[in-house]
Formats: C-alpha cells, sequence, structure tokens
C-alpha cells in the first residue's frame, strides 16, 4: 500500500492573504491551540460556576428561614381538633360504661322537676357544679308562636360541654316542649337525647321556638340542659312572662 502524501504533523499552518500586500504564512503548534481554544475556556466555565455556587451559598445564608404555610397550619389545628374530639369521646364512652355496670334499674325512676322527661338510666344530677348557666333572656311572640331566647354559658371556657337543650312552655292551656319534634315523645316520656344538640366553649345561643297561642295572663319557662352521657347539667324555671293580647 501506497502511504498518504499528507502526514500528520505537530504543527498547523494559516495562510493570510491580504491585497496587495504579499500573503502571510502563520505557523501553530497544534498544543497551544489546544491551549486557547479547550483548556483556557474550561477553567473559565469552571472559574464561572465556582463563584455562582458562592454567590447561592451567601444568599442562603443570609436568607430568612422559610414560613410553613397557613394552609399547614390549619390542617393541623383541624387534626388536633379531631384528636381532641376522640378523646372525649373515648371518655365520655368509658364513663357511660361505667354507668351501666354500676347503675341499678331501680334508680331509673321519674323525678317531679323533669316534667315529662323520662328520666336518663344512671344519671346524675350535677346541677350543684355549676358546670353550665343560661343568661340574656329574650321573648318574642306573635299570633301563633313564640320565641324564647338564652345564651348557654360555659362556666370553663377550657373544657367544651356537649350535649343536649330541652324547653317547655307552660301557660293556662299549655304545656308544650322544645325542640318541636320532642312533643311527640311527651305522652311516654321524653328522651333527653331528643333535646337539641349542642357545643358550647364559652356562649351559645339558643332560640326556643314554641308553636302555640298562650292562654292567660302569663306564661313560664323550663329549661333542661344534659350532658352528652345524660347526666343533668341545669334546670331552671324562668318567668312568669306576661302574655301579649292577641290583636
Amino acid at each position: 500500500m501506497q502511504e498518504s502524501i499528507q502526514t500528520s504533523g505537530s504543527e498547523v499552518s494559516i495562510v493570510i492573504y491580504d491585497a496587495p500586500l504579499p500573503p502571510r504564512y502563520l505557523r501553530f503548534s497544534k498544543r497551544f491551540l489546544r491551549f486557547i481554544f479547550v483548556f483556557i475556556p474550561l477553567c473559565l466555565g469552571i472559574l464561572a460556576l465556582a463563584l455562582f455556587f458562592w454567590g447561592l451559598g451567601h444568599r442562603l445564608s443570609v436568607a430568612p428561614k422559610p414560613q410553613i404555610p397557613e394552609v399547614l397550619s390549619e390542617q393541623d389545628a383541624k387534626l388536633l381538633a379531631l384528636e381532641s374530639e376522640l378523646s372525649s369521646l373515648k371518655e365520655s364512652n368509658s364513663l357511660l360504661m361505667e354507668k351501666l355496670s354500676t347503675t341499678g334499674a331501680q334508680e331509673n325512676t321519674e323525678d317531679p322537676y323533669l316534667l315529662t322527661i323520662r328520666k336518663p338510666y344512671g344519671m346524675q344530677n350535677l346541677t350543684s357544679q355549676k358546670l353550665v348557666s343560661i343568661d340574656q333572656f329574650s321573648v318574642e311572640q306573635d299570633s301563633n308562636r313564640v320565641s324564647f331566647k338564652f345564651q348557654i354559658i360555659n362556666a370553663n371556657a377550657e373544657s367544651r360541654v356537649v350535649g343536649y337543650v330541652i324547653a317547655y312552655l307552660l301557660s293556662e292551656n299549655a304545656l308544650v316542649a322544645y325542640p318541636r319534634e320532642a312533643n311527640a315523645q311527651m305522652a311516654t316520656g321524653i328522651k333527653y337525647s331528643a333535646g337539641e344538640t349542642f357545643a358550647v366553649s364559652r356562649l351559645r345561643p339558643t332560640n326556643a321556638e314554641f308553636f302555640v297561642s298562650p292562654a292567660g295572663k302569663e306564661m313560664n319557662f323550663m329549661v333542661y340542659i344534659f350532658s352528652r352521657e345524660g347526666d343533668l347539667l341545669l334546670h331552671q324555671k324562668l318567668g312568669p312572662y306576661k302574655v301579649e293580647p292577641k290583636s
């Protein structure tokens, strides 16, 4: 085989024509060209990256710490509330099971102050502890309805109270219960769980509506508040209130 006329050398030649001047003949070493076009750009790139990361690290060191978004905080609060609710339910169930195991049927008798409410099995009268109270009473009347408004007040704002509220309107011609659906149980005895459910941390407004037109000159109200387990927390008579004449 014949060898190639052109062989790879260690130099590169460049001819520059600049008429009318004679051509210029330049020769460069390949090692020098690699240094110019490869090594120097590579060093400059490494230096630029080093300066970039140095500046980024400095900015991160002086930047304020990121704060947790409010959405996550709200989710954590809801989770804590649910855990507290679950703990409260477990405690209530434990107390209820203890009552059922220690209370005899002979205690499940009617008490005169309960009116037509059926005494809950194993009920404890906790009214002396004054866990809740009622205040800010107001009465509104029209032709066939009486609205008795009041606030349920929790004595200990750090511990939420959950239970049921039942109210009665007593007049010369009527004994009416609230909630309205509870009147259907009056003949056999109203269950405490038929009352309006509530949960109060501080204040809880209640609007007891009685769909009746009271007769006579005055009327009274009786309010009963039971815990979720059926313990009596409050019974209070309010009145007398004047019956407005029918228009």
